[in-house]
């Protein structure tokens, strides 16, 4: 059997699914086997560029708890992967990425893109290597099984991250012997977990069991866990009040009463309060308690037992857990203390109170003047993401990009209980979340859809993946956050370079003109509004058309601060979230009780 199709079988057979990638010179062979030999049981998802491939490759592997699998040509397309590789490797998502090398004889002799490191061209081995973690060169047919299962195995064990196969245009059609004996026929069989430490998590448990007040914090390494619901059991049989970080918002269902909101530079005041007054046990599982979540806790995180699940144990980390480690992953420990738990006279606590409160919104003084305006445009940023949570899905994802729109969905959100929620904020590149959004929505069932919340520098990055959306009927809402600027970069420059706007701000783009060119009516619904009447008249129309993809333009004409700690006074004022009274739906409804509360205050 050739190369490329033992590896297409072996992808096949794994039920990976999709390869997403753009075709070219050194990488048309695996095209042409999938094609060959896919079956319906994996497909090639032709992307718009390469780092839409793998930002694809990497969310699908994050939201469907599998390995994606993205690939790239030499030269160029190579280039382009790197970018989403590297967010996979430091976002902890397994991913495949398969590159194509120029004709091993042509190396070092003038090849076309030739990557080899030879006669000064550029290493592709030593580049990919050191943002994987694992990257190989299949130089001779006997070497392909062994890479392979070492690059997949890379890719799920331990801590989670992307590898890297590199083969030359020859090695494709070269013959390689039968896969070796006991070669893995189920992807489960190659990633391998730390055993746990029993005594160190029945040392958690009674530590839990002695507490005044332990909390749990969720972040992303329980949702990649073996079973993210042994968590949230646990949580609920013993009456365990819980936080996430930004990158695991869903980690716990957002309408029960044990969750407490989202903890780090985006979070809750209230949350950050309760942790810094109540809490005497903080429980960190599955977070790398990076400083976008330490952050506002660093006055009172120095003052906590703060107790540490995790598969990895850096040890950075590991000096942060004073109240003890337990090194394995989060459904392993939780599954083993859930079952402890009882014969260790561990009983139901009652639940603290919280009172959830919000930043409230401020104008930004001398923000420059932004968005396709109209006259009468007067939406504003947090007012418009209220009146959204009307359209998530309740089953399906929503996706945050980078920027102050992500900061305030995060912020002034909370989520259904049926759907997941993903953040890059490993590289934090923008425009992540628009192309990522395809790999989550594919294979999904027909009543899931997919929101993402983008600013529009990061549309006019990857807005074209819109079109990837198109072409598959993927029922994906892009809300669009159109304000002509780099919303976070013009904050801080307003903050911190006395208002002096460079490289941040972009003439006016009508992001519905340019979506409208992406397909009719037929195939995609578009969407503009800059006020509160124009918001509700697109959001009755979009529910009729929820089954397409989909393209909401929100124009800004005014700048709110975010709901991000470092921007913000240590007594920025806040209101109570979920106050006001129940809004009833459809046209009579009445305006946000956001809106009431920024009346009050004189915003509007």
């Amino acid at each position: 059997m050739q190369l490329v199709d033992a590896l297409v079988t072996t992808l096949r057979d794994w039920d990976v699914r999709y390869v997403f990638g753009v075709s070219g010179a050194n990488i048309e062979h695996l095209h042409d086997a999938i094609c060959r030999l896919g079956e319906d049981r994996l497909r090639s998802i032709l992307t718009r560029s390469e780092i839409g491939a793998a930002f694809m490759a990497d969310c699908r592997s994050r939201v469907h708890r599998t390995l994606g699998v993205c690939c790239a040509t030499s030269g160029g397309g190579m280039m382009h992967l790197a970018v989403g590789v590297a967010e996979a490797q430091a976002d902890a998502a397994p991913l495949l990425a398969i590159v194509g090398q120029a004709p091993t004889p042509l190396e070092g002799r003038g090849a076309f893109q030739d990557s080899s490191g030879l006669s000064g061209s550029i290493n592709a081995e030593t580049m990919f290597a050191s943002i994987s973690k694992y990257c190989a060169k299949v130089t001779c047919p006997s070497q392909f099984w062994q890479a392979l299962k070492e690059a997949v195995t890379a890719s799920l064990s331990g801590r989670q991250g992307s590898s890297v196969l590199l083969i030359p245009r020859d090695l494709y059609e070269m013959e390689v012997p039968p896969p070796p004996a006991g070669f893995p026929k189920r992807l489960e069989e190659m990633a391998i977990r730390p055993p746990v430490d029993e005594k160190a998590a029945l040392r958690l448990l009674a530590a839990i069991k002695d507490a005044a007040c332990p909390l749990l914090l969720l972040g992303p390494g329980v949702l990649r866990s073996t079973d993210p619901a042994a968590v949230v059991k646990f949580a609920r049989r013993y009456g365990l009040p819980a936080v996430t970080t930004l990158s695991a918002k869903a980690a716990f269902p957002n309408d029960d009463p044990h969750y407490l909101g989202t903890v780090g530079v985006a979070g809750e005041p209230s949350a950050h309060a309760f942790i810094a007054e109540k809490v005497d046990l903080l429980v960190a599982v599955g977070s790398g308690l990076s400083v976008m979540t330490r952050g506002p806790l660093k006055a009172s995180l120095p003052e906590k037992r703060v107790a540490i699940v995790n598969v990895e144990r850096p040890a950075w980390l590991a000096r942060l857990a004073t109240g003890g480690f337990v090194h394995g992953d989060a459904g392993d420990v939780f599954r083993l203390m859930g079952a402890s738990a009882e014969w260790r006279g561990m009983s139901p606590r009652p639940l603290p109170t919280l009172q959830r409160k919000c930043f409230l919104p401020v104008l930004a003084e001398d923000a420059p003047a932004g968005g396709a305006a109209r006259d009468g445009d007067d939406l504003l940023q947090s007012e418009a993401i209220e009146m959204l949570a009307e359209i998530l899905p309740r089953r399906g994802h929503v996706l945050f990009d980078a920027g102050n729109c992500a900061a305030a969905a995060l912020h002034y959100l909370r989520l259904p209980g049926g759907v997941t929620s993903t953040i890059a904020l490993g590289m934090g590149g923008m425009g992540y979340a628009i192309a990522a959004s395809v790999g989550a929505q594919l294979g999904c069932p027909a009543e899931n859809r997919t929101v993402v919340f983008c600013g529009d520098g990061a549309f006019l990055m990857q807005g074209f993946e819109a079109h990837t959306a198109v072409e598959h009927g993927l029922p994906i809402l892009f809300v669009i956050f159109n304000n002509s600027m780099h919303g976070m970069c013009v904050t801080r420059q307003n903050l911190f370079f006395d208002g002096r706007y460079e490289a941040t701000t972009f003439p006016r783009c009508s992001f519905g003109h340019v979506a409208r060119g992406l397909g009719g009516p037929d195939r995609l619904w578009v969407g503009s509004a800059g006020t509160a009447g124009e918001l509700t008249d697109c959001l009755r129309d979009y529910r009729r058309r929820s089954h397409l993809p989909g393209v909401l333009e929100l124009r800004l004409t005014r700048e709110e601060v975010p709901p991000f700690t470092p921007f913000l006074p240590e007594d920025a004022a806040t209101y109570a979230a979920g106050a006001g009274p129940a809004l009833p739906a459809g046209p009579t409804r009445r305006p946000p009780v956001l809106r009431e509360v920024l009346e009050a205050a004189g915003i509007r």
